[in-house]
């Protein structure tokens, strides 16, 4: 998505915010209101909003010397979200579904965004998160939650701090032994970062890693080569938040954006008003469009070797006769350039990948021959001659909830929340 002459506005107030988060002192704050209205005079609008506010964002803090401005509203988010949970916990139990009460919040909670409304205050943000949720919902919710039944691999890339305390009871309805949760490798406004990860009872809970980068937003050539490797072989992607959408629409990857719209510009771009919830399936034209090669030297990790951390769920167990969970087949080895790296299609049953879409009872997706992969959740489970293949793994779960087993019967995603 490309900036607009709209986006100007929004670079300069959100300079000033950071400033004003920094330092008291009206002098610092002119002199950042300057530098960045010189930079935003500079920018390429051809660029994506992610790129031209990461410039200013990066030029003030380096004014001001402070390398996370919203480190303290960040951690007032987790605090005020933390107090909060167990009483939408109960809101989404007790909902006529649960499964669509669930993205619903988690895309609600988009709203806790310091970036574009900078001057939120925590007081605010349950009154704002009522609204917020009452909002109808724009999307598929049976594709979504089809879709990640049938992964084998989800990444799911993070917003805000505090968002990401909620976007937990979301992820309790997904299979989460397939999820790893990226956040930022740095401070990027109000975005989460691992120590969010931590307070909001994730690590440990769900694999987690990060970007490698400092930067709203997925800008794939700022990332880590492993994030690259691990966004590259994600056969479902889930974007959280605005700055994901600005950054990755367009992007030669199937990803599913779950976000509130907060602008003009981007309601102009996906056809939905300002205020919007949306559930928006990215689907790309991958024909005839070339594939980046991965990052050199970049060596292609597990999650569990990834992210150096005991698991504590309940681990998938493989099926016996080599097919896998869930009847999928073989995995076609597709090209899939979003940035650099290869990704990995998917072909149901005993397709073999083939060139656009698989054989058999699945979709293929990517190009390039198919290559009998198993059929694991993950590369840590059990051989299948293992005695012990078919007794699935049992760990402590943490104090923030129960895990899956809250949810495991629910109503089909056709009713109303």
């Amino acid at each position: 998505m490309k900036s607009a002459l709209d986006c100007i506005p929004c670079f300069v107030a959100q300079a000033l915010n950071v400033a004003r988060l920094a330092s008291d002192d009206p002098q610092l704050h002119e002199r950042a209101l300057r530098a960045a209205l010189r930079r935003a005079s500079e920018a390429d609008l051809a660029q994506s909003p992610v790129l031209v506010g990461r410039s200013i964002h990066r030029a003030v803090r380096d004014l001001t010397g402070q390398a996370d401005p919203y480190l303290t509203i960040k951690q007032e988010s987790n605090r005020l979200a933390l107090a909060l949970l167990p009483v939408w916990r109960q809101r989404l139990l007790a909902a006529q579904n649960p499964r669509l009460a669930a993205v619903k919040l988690a895309i609600a909670a988009n709203v806790i965004d310091f970036g574009i409304k900078g001057d939120l205050t925590a007081a605010q943000i349950p009154a704002a998160l009522e609204d917020s949720f009452a909002a109808p919902l724009e999307g598929n919710v049976d594709e979504f939650f089809a879709e990640a039944e049938g992964a084998r691999e989800i990444l799911f890339l993070a917003d805000n701090a505090g968002e990401l305390v909620f976007d937990r009871l979301l992820l309790e309805v997904l299979p989460r032994e397939k999820i790893t949760v990226a956040v930022k490798g740095g401070p990027a406004i109000n975005d989460a970062m691992r120590a969010d990860a931590v307070a909001a009872g994730l690590d440990g809970w769900v694999a987690v890693t990060d970007t490698g980068s400092d930067g709203a937003g997925i800008v794939l050539e700022a990332c880590s080569p492993q994030f690259q490797q691990r966004f590259a072989r994600a056969d479902m992607i889930i974007a959280k938040g605005q700055a994901n959408f600005e950054s990755l629409d367009g992007c030669a990857q199937d990803i599913f954006f779950l976000f509130k719209v907060k602008c003009p510009v981007v309601a102009r771009h996906i056809g939905h008003a300002v205020g919007s919830l949306v559930l928006h399936h990215y689907v790309p034209e991958l024909a005839g469009r070339a594939a980046a090669p991965p990052p050199a030297g970049a060596k292609e990790l597990d999650s569990s070797e990834e992210n150096k951390i005991e698991r504590k769920d309940e681990i998938m167990t493989p099926m016996g006769d080599g097919t896998g969970p869930l009847s999928q087949g073989p995995l076609g080895k597709g090209m899939g350039p979003c940035g650099g790296g290869q990704r990995r299609g998917r072909g149901g049953g005993r397709g073999q990948g083939g060139h656009g879409r698989g054989q058999g009872l699945g979709r293929g997706r990517g190009f390039g021959r198919g290559r009998g992969q198993g059929g694991f959740a993950q590369s840590n489970l059990p051989a299948p001659n293992d005695q012990n293949e078919n007794k699935p793994q049992q760990g402590k779960e943490s104090g923030y909830a129960t895990g899956r087993s809250n949810w495991s019967d629910v109503p089909g995603t056709n009713d109303r929340s």
